[in-house]
């Protein structure tokens, strides 16, 4: 079974390309989709640049495992120049697009019409627009803390749970916090619908928050940001996924684990039933994906096709 994880970023969560390398042969992957993240004006605290410069690099060093991705952000001029500029120097792929746009905004237009032309599948994250509350302190120690926890590295090798736990429960910090508006990825489904209509040559491919939270119907009266329990009717990615041939779902990151590991019988009946339309990913979040798939017991066609064969189809391998 030839295997591929469709959704990949270098030196982030403290993984080189190296360590993508050692990632992949461990678990016998064959080939990997490495994203960017590039943002001019990033709308989330976490916000953590990941070029295409680095991306290009790992590819040149990796070139038969690696598939290489850009997401330039569609804010910026150049956005569909320099997505064309890269594409001429190897790049298969756009994503991560992680932009603080609406699908129907102004800037996605040419930015779409650039991706169509090129041939490109489109890896995107949706997430919800909210409020945040960031604790914040002037301490030195606090400092370090968030300073550690924005830009994944360790203090004196502590790991990044460990600095989860002091963040939550050190006294100083308790009740002291910073809110901010988070403006939301790629909103909303409605204008995503009107692109996968307008664009129907341009393979889209969904990830995020916002969209796997959607796997339940009762979503939208939900306030949690990754619910748990079981799922309530058929939310509208069923429905999405099922009338449109051009849109696809990864299932990486937090965010798809937990749509799928919420509950095992409603994946079970959700990855048999859109076999042809799901990617296995990680989003660098190894935590037992491949076990949990694995236990579900599906036919080994639709392993064969989430494992692989779809982002293979996708990308033309």
């Amino acid at each position: 079974m030839f295997s591929v994880d469709s959704h990949l970023h270098v030196n982030f969560n403290g993984m080189s390309s190296r360590d993508i390398i050692n990632y992949m042969d461990k678990d016998r992957i064959d080939l990997c989709w490495l994203l960017t993240w590039e943002e001019v004006n990033p709308g989330h605290w976490e916000y953590k640049h990941l070029s295409v410069q680095s991306v290009y690099d790992a590819y040149l060093l990796y070139p038969s495992r690696i598939v290489a991705f850009y997401a330039p952000d569609p804010h910026i001029e150049q956005a569909s120049s320099q997505l064309e500029y890269w594409y001429n120097k190897g790049i298969r792929g756009c994503g991560e697009l992680k932009a603080t746009l609406n699908w129907n905004s102004e800037e996605m237009k040419p930015f779409l019409k650039t991706v169509e032309k090129l041939k490109l599948p489109l890896v995107f994250h949706m997430e919800e627009s909210r409020y945040c509350n960031i604790p914040y302190s002037d301490a030195i120690f606090d400092k370090m803390l968030f300073y550690a926890l924005r830009t994944e590295r360790k203090i004196y090798q502590i790991p990044k749970f460990v600095l989860n736990l002091l963040i939550k429960n050190y006294a100083p910090l308790k009740g002291r916090a910073k809110s901010y508006f988070f403006p939301g990825y790629m909103l909303d489904f409605g204008s995503l619908e009107s692109s996968l209509k307008y664009y129907p040559n341009v393979n889209f491919v969904a990830h995020g928050i916002m969209f796997w939270k959607h796997i339940s119907n009762d979503a939208g009266n939900c306030s949690e940001v990754l619910p748990k329990g079981p799922i309530n009717g058929e939310g509208v990615i069923w429905r999405l996924l099922n009338e449109y041939p051009n849109l696809y779902a990864d299932l990486s990151a937090q965010s798809g684990f937990n749509a799928l590991t919420r509950d095992p019988r409603n994946a079970r009946k959700f990855l048999s039933l859109f076999e042809n339309k799901i990617l296995y990913g990680t989003d660098n979040l190894i935590k037992g994906q491949r076990e949990f798939l694995n236990s579900l017991r599906l036919e080994k066609s639709t392993y064969n096709k989430i494992y692989g064969e779809n982002a293979c189809k996708i990308i033309g391998v």
